[in-house]
């Protein structure tokens, strides 16, 4: 079968349009954060306001910029520049405090808060508009050879042309960011924020039109853990590369000479789901760590070593992140002693 050799859908070959299956390459997926998210592809975050998903999202730039370690234990890349596109927060007094919170290399992190064009009466700044400006963005990705793109949040970046509630109008404009994504090599992650409409499944949550999900390769719910409201999640709302991710807790830690927090990662994954979490509903292994810790408080003086509640945690299948939550809600709390660590 001969090949017809026109403009096609991203193929790293070249463009076509009509090929057999034997005459495509095999590829491997490539990732920026293994089995999370894909590179040269699209994802998004989305979530609730105040549930710290820009603050998350600075994190995963700064381990991209420094090659580190991923939160589930995943190995880092190479270091790498990450393109950021803000319309939310302030560049001085919130996005580069947070990137050195998370440790970033600062030299590294591309802050685009306007495009340069040429005006009347010379150079003026005007805001990025998407689609407008995606060729624009590609080569600045190219030139800083940049590794992940993160625009927080997508709705403020979209051209007045552009109905981010009509599917079809969407789907075109996520259809060029998918091939500015593929043309590249980098991860493009969109922010959103989730709809007003309370419960059904995860996938339906997110503000604005289906397409954004549906173009979208991953995709991931930031939520408020049900069962201990300073302690936040990370969902998978869906993964068509990969088996689905388990859900990955975060805290967030002051630091107070920048003025601004940090996310602190749980060391194990969470048991629960996007639509559970979404649904509010408490986890059966918190119920059963609390029932079990109340009774062991019950039988255990308050100056019971910490290490003996830790181990006896252990021996009872209790992880140490359900311990500890569960040792909030019943209000049992530890103190430092001449001995050391007790609880009471």
């Amino acid at each position: 079968m001969s090949e017809t050799m026109i403009a096609g859908p991203g193929d790293r070959q070249g463009p076509w349009a009509v090929r057999a299956a034997s005459m495509i390459p095999r590829e491997t997926v490539e990732w920026v954060w293994p089995g999370r998210i894909p590179a040269g592809k699209l994802a998004v975050i989305e979530g609730d306001p105040a549930t710290a998903k820009s603050t998350m999202t600075l994190d995963l730039a700064a381990r991209v910029t420094r090659g580190s370690t991923w939160p589930d234990g995943a190995a880092g890349g190479s270091p790498a520049s990450v393109l950021l596109l803000s319309a939310e927060d302030g560049w001085g007094d919130t996005i580069r405090p947070r990137l050195e919170a998370a440790g970033a290399d600062l030299d590294r992190c591309i802050c685009v808060a306007a495009r340069e064009v040429d005006g009347e009466h010379g150079p003026i700044l005007r805001p990025v508009v998407i689609p407008e400006d995606i060729g624009w963005i590609v080569r600045l990705i190219e030139e800083s050879a940049a590794a992940m793109v993160i625009v927080d949040v997508l709705a403020a970046y979209l051209s007045d042309r552009i109905d981010s509630h009509k599917d079809q109008s969407v789907r075109r404009l996520l259809a060029l960011l998918a091939l500015a994504a593929a043309r590249t090599r980098a991860a493009v992650i969109l922010i959103r924020h989730h709809n007003k409409t309370p419960g059904g499944p995860a996938l339906y949550r997110g503000g604005g039109s289906i397409g954004i999900i549906g173009a979208a390769r991953a995709a991931y719910a930031v939520i408020r853990d049900p069962d201990d409201c300073d302690h936040r999640l990370m969902a998978t709302v869906k993964s068509n590369l990969a088996a689905e991710a388990p859900t990955w807790g975060y805290s967030l830690v002051d630091v107070p000479d920048l003025g601004v927090a940090r996310v602190e990662w749980d060391t194990e994954a969470d048991r629960r789901s996007a639509s559970e979490l979404l649904a509010g509903t408490q986890s059966s292994a918190l119920g059963e760590a609390v029932a079990w810790l109340t009774a062991w408080w019950a039988e255990h003086p308050d100056t019971t070593p910490s290490a003996v509640l830790l181990a006896d945690a252990e021996d009872a299948g209790i992880a140490a992140v359900t311990l500890h939550r569960a040792r909030k809600q019943v209000g049992l709390q530890t103190r430092k002693t001449a001995d050391g660590w007790v609880v009471g």
